[in-house]
C-alpha cells in the first residue's frame, strides 16, 4: 500500500512499493519494457468526446492536482467526468466494488505490487506499456509502479514519499549537533538535547493514532533491505524474524526507555506531533515527505526554510526510504469510447497540463520535461534529492499485516521485538499464500 497520513490511519496494511533507482540494488520485481501486446482504442489528449462522460473511482483524499487535471479536461474535450469517491479505509471499499464485477473508466488507486495484484491486472487493466508517458516516469517508477509481469498498468503522476527525520534547525545548532544520519547519533542527540533542554521532548511520536509507529522502524530496517533483505523476503529465503529487523524494533524500544520520546507517546496524535514540532516543544520527528504540506500550511514557507530541515537516516549510513504513491488505472471494460476516454485523459494528464498539477501540488514533477515549482520548501527538495542519491525502495510482494496493531503493543508492553516480528512473519506467509506467490 501506499504508506501516507492518509491512509496508514485507516488501512493497518503496511506494504509499500517503490520505483529502484538502478544504482541501489533493484527488488526481485520484473520490470517494464518493450510495447503494449495488445492494439488500445483511439486516444489523444485533444479528442473530441463531446457527449461522453468518464467515471473515475477515488479515494476521499486525491490531492487537488488530480481535481485540476479534471476540471481541464472536461474545458478541453468536452467529456464529463464523473469522480465516485470511495471513504476510508479506501482500498479495502473500492476492492470489495471491484469483487461485484463493476468497473470504472478510470481509477486512482494504489500502484503497489499486492493491491495491484489483487486487481488481476494481465485479466482486467489495459497493457500501457510502451506508452510514451510511461518513459518519462522520473524515479523510475516505471519499473515498479503498476508493473506486473514485466506490463505496466498505470500511468505516476506523483512523486514517491520519501521516509526521513524532519528536525528543528535552531534547536540542533544550539546544542552544536548535525542531523543524525544513524542510529548511534540519533541516540546521542537525544541524550544532548535532554540534558540541554529539558523543555524541549527529543523525539515525538503518535501512539494515539498509531499509522505514525511504523515509520522510524521502517526507516531503520532499510539499510539491511538495501543489502539483500528485501528479495530475500520476497523470494522466500529469508523471514521476517530476521535480526536486523528484530533489532529495528529493538532500537525503537531503546528509545523509548531511554525517555528520548515525548511523554504522551501512548496516547499522542498526529495533528500533536506537527503543533508540538512546529512549536518548538520537539525537536525531531520521523516522517514521510507528505508532512511537508502541513507544515506549510501552518509555518509559511520561508518561516519553514529558517527552522525545518530534513535529513536521510537508517541504522548505520544516511540511507532513505520511500514508497510510491497513486496510478492512474485503465480498466478493460468492452466500452470503446469509455476506454478511449479514459486513454486520452492518460495523453493529457502527461502532456502540457501537467505542470498545472505540479503546481497545484506544490511538489517536484514525476515526469520528465517539467519544472518544480518555486515556492517548494527546502527541506523538501532534499527528499526528492535523496531519491534520486541515497533513497532505496521498499517494495514487498505480500502483506506482512497490521503493523500499526504489533507496535502499539510493543510500546505498551505487552509485546516484545521478537512477538513482532513473528506477528509480522505469520501474517507474510498468510499473505504470500493467498496470493499464490511463487516460492511460497
Amino acid at each position: 500500500m501506499r504508506f501516507t497520513k492518509r491512509t496508514a490511519a485507516s488501512v493497518a496494511v503496511s506494504v509499500l512499493a517503490a520505483g529502484a533507482l538502478a544504482a541501489c540494488g533493484s527488488p526481485t520485481v520484473p520490470s517494464s519494457s518493450g510495447s503494449s501486446a495488445s492494439a488500445l482504442p483511439a486516444h489523444s489528449a485533444s479528442m473530441d468526446l463531446k457527449g461522453v462522460t468518464l467515471t473515475v473511482w477515488e479515494s476521499n483524499s486525491v490531492t487537488a492536482g488530480y481535481k485540476a487535471l479534471f476540471t481541464a479536461f472536461e474545458k478541453a474535450t468536452g467529456a464529463k467526468i464523473d469522480q465516485v469517491v470511495f471513504p476510508d479505509p479506501f482500498e479495502s471499499n473500492l476492492l470489495t466494488k471491484w469483487a461485484t464485477g463493476t468497473r470504472p473508466d478510470l481509477m486512482v488507486f494504489q500502484s503497489a505490487t499486492d493491491y495491484l495484484q489483487q486487481l488481476n491486472p494481465a485479466k482486467n487493466l489495459i497493457d500501457l506499456t510502451g506508452q510514451p508517458y510511461v518513459a518519462k516516469e522520473l524515479f523510475h517508477q516505471n519499473k515498479y509502479a503498476s508493473v506486473s509481469g514485466g506490463k505496466d498498468y498505470g500511468l505516476s503522476l506523483e512523486t514517491p514519499s520519501v521516509f526521513g527525520l524532519w528536525f528543528n534547525k535552531q534547536i540542533v545548532a544550539k546544542d552544536g549537533l548535525s542531523a543524525p544520519t544513524d542510529f548511534n547519533q540519533l541516540v546521542s542527540a537525544c541524550q544532548t538535547i535532554k540534558k540541554d533542554n529539558p523543555g524541549v521532548s527529543p523525539l515525538y511520536d503518535a501512539g494515539g493514532d498509531q499509522w505514525t509507529t511504523q515509520v522510524l522502524p521502517f526507516m531503520l530496517w532499510t539499510d539491511a533491505m538495501k543489502a539483500g533483505l528485501q528479495n530475500e523476503l520476497n523470494t522466500n529465503k529469508a523471514k521476517w524474524t530476521n535480526q536486523a529487523i528484530v533489532q529495528s524494533l529493538a532500537d525503537y524500544q531503546t528509545l523509548i526507555k531511554d525517555g528520548c520520546f515525548n511523554s504522551n507517546l501512548k496516547t499522542g496524535t498526529y495533528a500533536q506531533q506537527e503543533s508540538e514540532f512546529e512549536s518548538g516543544k520537539v525537536a525531531m520527528i520521523p516522517q514521510g515527505s507528505w508532512v511537508s504540506p502541513d507544515l506549510v500550511k501552518a509555518m509559511g514557507v520561508t518561516k519553514m526554510n529558517q527552522e525545518i530541515g530534513w535529513q536521510a537516516m537508517s541504522t548505520s549510513t544516511a540511507t532513505a526510504a520511500y514508497s510510491t504513491t497513486f496510478s492512474l488505472q485503465v480498466p478493460k471494460t468492452a466500452d470503446t469510447k469509455g476506454e478511449s476516454a479514459a486513454l486520452s485523459f492518460l495523453d493529457f494528464a502527461s502532456g502540457p497540463a501537467y505542470q498545472t498539477f505540479v503546481d497545484t501540488n506544490d511538489q517536484a514533477p514525476a515526469l520528465s520535461g517539467f519544472k518544480t515549482p518555486a515556492n517548494v520548501p527546502d527541506a523538501l527538495l532534499a527528499n526528492y534529492t535523496a531519491l534520486a542519491g541515497s533513497g532505496y525502495p521498499q517494495l514487498f510482494v505480500a502483506s506482512y499485516g497490521p503493523f500499526t496493531t504489533y507496535m502499539s503493543e510493543m510500546i505498551d508492553g505487552s509485546a516484545t521485538p521478537e512477538r513482532v516480528a513473528n506477528d509480522l512473519q505469520q501474517q507474510w506467509e498468510q499473505s504470500a499464500t493467498a496470493l499464490s506467490l511463487p516460492g511460497f
